[in-house]
């Protein structure tokens, strides 16, 4: 999906379970895990070409961006 007013690709995820307890099963670590990897894979801000807009909703400037972001977090 593209944003009509900034014309960014939007990509709405679920929360990732990405750890897992073994006592006390997994653990919910909210978005973190998918920030980090951008800001490990695309840049630190905005003007790197991506930001989290809030509650699992991200836009990426370019399309293979928004792409490998679906690809590595779509479930």
């Amino acid at each position: 999906m593209i944003n009509n007013l900034s014309g960014w690709h939007v990509a709405s995820i679920t929360a990732p379970i990405v750890e897992s307890d073994p006592v006390n099963g997994h653990r919910y670590q909210g978005w973190r895990p998918c920030i980090d990897w951008c800001r490990k894979h695309l840049g630190d801000r905005a003007i790197d070409g991506w930001r989290f807009m809030g509650e699992g909703v991200f836009e990426f400037r370019d399309e293979k961006d928004y792409i490998m972001f679906l690809l590595r977090w779509s479930s």
